[in-house]
């Protein structure tokens, strides 16, 4: 991964494709069809997620009496620990994506609900096992999509940093997962990993700007 380079000393904003018309994740999101998407099995995904070690989450805040945690399905009940997780609770597709940035590569995937909108994104970091991640898309037929590289454009940007302060804006949090297991019951929590290096910090930091996120975690390289 290339991603990470010179990071900490490119301050721009993200480049991403523009055009005479905007819309809120134009870059990433308007492209993917509903067809493209893949049923979300939160269970057998559950089983692969704690695999994947340090990965940024970015979720958008939303104003419930209190969150979904609990999802139940043919192995049993899911329980989602951590409050940020709701987005997987009210997901029902997923689509895997790859792109080229002005600083490399870059794999993420995009949870939605049944209307389409996306609900929360992991992206994969430098401490993140790639090994992991190749098991688990081929494990569930989920390719990633490849995207057109980003090119940059003003106008663009500067709207998707103004939206993120109009709207819901994203919420980005360093990961790392956990599931036990019991008979017809799971438990999936996320806490901030032990260790993080220099080079995965500085590319969460460098995602969430672009997405226009507050990174919430804990910043520590290790």
């Amino acid at each position: 991964m290339s991603d990470f380079h010179d990071a900490a000393a490119d301050d721009r904003p993200e480049r991403v494709e523009g055009s005479g018309a905007w819309s809120a994740e134009a870059s990433r999101d308007s492209a993917d069809a509903p067809h493209r998407a893949a049923h979300l099995d939160l269970q057998a995904l559950a089983n692969w997620l704690p695999r994947l070690g340090a990965v940024l989450w970015l979720d958008r805040p939303v104003r419930r009496v209190a969150p979904l945690r609990a999802v139940t399905g043919s192995r049993g009940l899911l329980l989602l620990d951590h409050p940020a997780l709701d987005a997987l609770a009210r997901s029902t597709a997923l689509t895997a994506h790859t792109q080229v940035t002005p600083h490399g590569p870059r794999e993420w995937l995009a949870f939605r609900d049944a209307s389409g909108e996306t609900l929360a994104k992991l992206y994969l970091l430098p401490d993140t096992d790639y090994l992991a991640w190749d098991e688990m898309t081929v494990a569930t037929a989920l390719a990633p999509r490849a995207e057109e590289p980003a090119r940059w454009h003003a106008h663009a940007a500067f709207l998707r940093q103004a939206l993120a302060r109009i709207g819901s804006a994203w919420q980005a949090r360093l990961f790392k997962f956990e599931q036990r297991k019991l008979p017809w019951l799971q438990t999936l929590d996320a806490r901030s990993p032990l260790r993080l290096s220099l080079l995965g910090l500085e590319l969460a930091r460098l995602i969430a700007r672009s997405e226009g996120a507050e990174l919430v975690s804990p910043l520590h390289a290790a």
